[in-house]
């Protein structure tokens, strides 16, 4: 996995910063805003990470389309469109945990037509509980498809690992990444050059 250059990132939602290569941690790119996504079009839609560093709670908080407030970070893959998506999200708030779920309306591709619908819950045949993220501490998170199995690891560590549903397994897009009111550094980690060729 190496990290993918801002240029290669189209942001859909939010905006992302470049910061001074001289960072702490490291990490080239933070998110401040409540709401951003992004994808990354040249890739692969199957295997992605996350190296990031949480920061805390945005201000102001906005909520989801649903009107329920969260604060999470996490992946997308096979991100066709806003409406056709797979997400694996590191939930932080209200409850900490992986949380894996398809967003699919093959009728409607920007997130104004579709809004919340069409959100379906992929249930884990295997989850590890995860302690609650602390400001500051550093983290890996990476989801990767395999035929029908999608599993999610943490810093490694296999997490969270289920069945993809037929609809799901349709989806085709690059993969992508999102945050909902959580403030990050981060770099989108994506297979070294020469893997697979994209679904799209």
């Amino acid at each position: 996995m190496e990290p993918i250059p801002l240029e290669r990132l189209t942001i859909t939602q939010g905006d992302v910063q470049e910061l001074q290569r001289s960072a702490r941690d490291g990490l080239r790119f933070g998110i401040d805003g409540p709401r951003q996504r992004a994808v990354a079009p040249e890739t692969t839609g199957d295997d992605v990470g996350l190296r990031f560093t949480w920061l805390g709670v945005t201000d102001p908080v906005v909520p989801l389309a649903s009107g329920q407030v969260r604060e999470q970070v996490g992946l997308k893959l096979r991100a066709r469109d806003g409406c056709n998506v797979l997400y694996a999200m590191w939930r932080i708030a209200p409850s900490a945990g992986i949380v894996v779920n398809f967003k699919r309306n093959p009728d409607d591709h920007h997130s104004g037509e579709c809004g919340g619908d069409g959100y379906t819950t992929v249930r884990p045949r295997f989850m590890e509980p995860l302690d609650p993220l602390v400001p500051g501490q550093p983290h890996v998170l990476r989801a990767r498809i395999a035929a029908d199995v999608l599993t999610v690891f943490v810093d490694g560590k296999r997490v969270w690992e289920g069945l993809l549903p037929a609809d799901a397994l349709t989806l085709e897009g690059p993969v992508g990444m999102r945050t909902d009111n959580a403030r990050v550094r981060f770099e989108l980690l994506v297979p070294q050059a020469g893997g697979p060729t994209s679904r799209r």
